[in-house]
């Protein structure tokens, strides 16, 4: 089976780094991982009598893929995202909602989590699986060819394809929310501005209240109003020829 080594801060036993780590490995990448027929492996599960640091280094070195969580902005975490990135190989970085990206990585596409939000959750989910499928494990893959077809460079630029799309989608959404907000804020500043103006109890002029009354029985009698119209018109001729 192939495997994915998890890059991320860890945090002592009862701390708020250790369970949302914990959170983030069992509810998205495990059950991604297992989808995508990939073995997940964290170092602090490995029962290794070999050093930590020569068992990250191993697993970064021939991991099929790395998923790297950078959150928190951990510098163990960092450093071991530069070493994969040297490889060339398969790599996914991921990020709780409201981190940001420093200035060194902000051109890598990075994946946003919100394990507060179930439907969030089964969207990542689904991203991250449709990204891992798109890669081209293959060895040959990993590296500068020349002589590859068209089909085969298509296929390993398929990621990137991907999170380009996702970012794309994003930003649509994010600029939706925004409308709706500011649409929601007009509709707020007309209904403020109408309460204003009805508690300086200006007195209403009698076309209005006329209209006021009438508006509810057109809206139930269309055809009446159809008449009223003709009548309105006729009269008008009338006006005119005099």
């Amino acid at each position: 089976m192939k495997k994915c080594f998890v890059v991320s801060p860890i945090g002592e036993e009862g701390t708020e780094i250790r369970k949302r780590t914990d959170t983030l490995f069992k509810h998205i990448i495990s059950p991604v991982c297992e989808r995508c027929e990939l073995e997940p492996i964290r170092v602090d599960k490995i029962n290794d009598t070999d050093t930590i640091t020569n068992t990250i280094i191993e697993h970064l070195k021939n991991a099929d893929l790395v998923i790297a969580d950078i959150t928190d902005h951990n510098p163990n975490a960092f450093y071991e995202i530069g070493f994969r990135s040297s490889t060339g190989k398969p790599m996914i970085q991921l990020r709780q909602k409201g981190e940001k990206i420093p200035f060194d990585i902000s051109t890598i596409r990075t994946f946003e989590y919100d394990l507060t939000d179930l439907d969030k959750v089964d969207e990542i989910k689904e991203r991250l699986e449709k990204t891992i499928l798109a890669f081209d494990f293959s060895e040959e893959s990993n590296f500068e060819d020349s002589n590859k077809n068209d089909m085969e460079i298509e296929k390993r630029e398929m990621p990137q394809i991907l999170n380009i799309l996702y970012d794309i989608q994003d930003k649509i959404s994010d600029l939706t929310k925004e409308i709706k907000n500011k649409d929601t804020q007009t509709i707020e500043t007309a209904i403020q501005a109408v309460a204003k103006v009805n508690a300086l109890n200006i007195p209403e002029d009698p076309n209005v209240s006329l209209m006021k009354t009438l508006m509810p029985e057109i809206f139930k009698n269309p055809e009446v109003f159809k008449e009223l119209l003709k009548l309105s018109r006729i009269e008008q001729n009338n006006k005119d020829k005099k």
